[in-house]
């Protein structure tokens, strides 16, 4: 079965048991085990385009109501999973029918443990060239060779050359999986407006999580992130 079988407004596949909305947003009910399963092994069908994978933390949950475009991704999303403790105790307190966090900085590393050189062909785009050259020597250690690490201009959002020239890129390199580490909602609405004119991939907006991967930023230590605070310590750092 696959995730998208999942979605409660797929008609072509069983909703899950259990109430799975809030913010007006309908979340996986799959485990992380699953969902990484999924993402390594089932390719993307031909002819489908991006499928964004949207990671809800607190700050996602503010913008969402400010941003009528961010809101918009949310929606258009393949799949939507809860990222952020606070959002996770909310949607316990709520009684959903959630398997439990998917963060974006434990899913990334993940990703990249399972995907397999020659098989799967990456696409990272990030901040700033420290964290570009991070990526490129953790990537290259794990045996990709064929991965395109790029940094995205100041602009980005509103750059259609460099926008245009991406997508053209990205489709001539066959990319299977593409992770954007610039910020939200620039990096989901991106993605999810051009969603048809990008290769059939997987595309996530993992923010600083690329940066943890590359060594450039320090994240929270183990036993915040195990009592769920994770997001303290980056109101705290960042």
């Amino acid at each position: 079965m696959t995730l998208n079988s999942r979605d409660p407004r797929n008609s072509q596949g069983a909703p899950a048991a259990g109430r799975r909305r809030i913010f007006d947003i309908d979340f996986s009910d799959l485990s992380f085990a699953r969902v990484v399963e999924t993402l390594v092994r089932e390719p993307v069908p031909m002819g489908t385009g991006l499928r964004l994978v949207a990671t809800a933390n607190l700050d996602h949950i503010v913008q969402l109501g400010r941003n009528a475009r961010f809101r918009q991704s949310y929606r258009d999303a393949w799949l939507r999973v809860i990222d952020g403790a606070p959002v996770m105790a909310y949607a316990r307190l709520r009684r959903l029918a959630v398997s439990g966090r998917v963060a974006g900085s434990d899913l990334f590393p993940a990703l990249i443990k399972g995907l397999e050189p020659g098989r799967h062909r990456l696409a990272l785009l990030c901040a700033n060239e420290e964290t570009a050259r991070g990526l490129s020597h953790r990537l290259g250690g794990r045996g990709f060779v064929d991965h395109l690490v790029l940094v995205a201009p100041p602009d980005f959002e509103s750059n259609e050359k460099f926008g245009r020239w991406l997508i053209a890129t990205l489709n001539e390199r066959g990319t299977t999986h593409l992770f954007f580490g610039i910020g939200a909602p620039k990096s989901e609405i991106w993605m999810q407006e051009h969603a048809r004119e990008l290769p059939d991939c997987y595309g996530f907006g993992f923010g600083a999580g690329l940066d943890y991967f590359a060594g450039t930023k320090r994240r929270a230590p183990r036993f915040m992130r195990k009592t769920g605070l994770e997001w303290l310590w980056r109101v705290g750092s960042e």
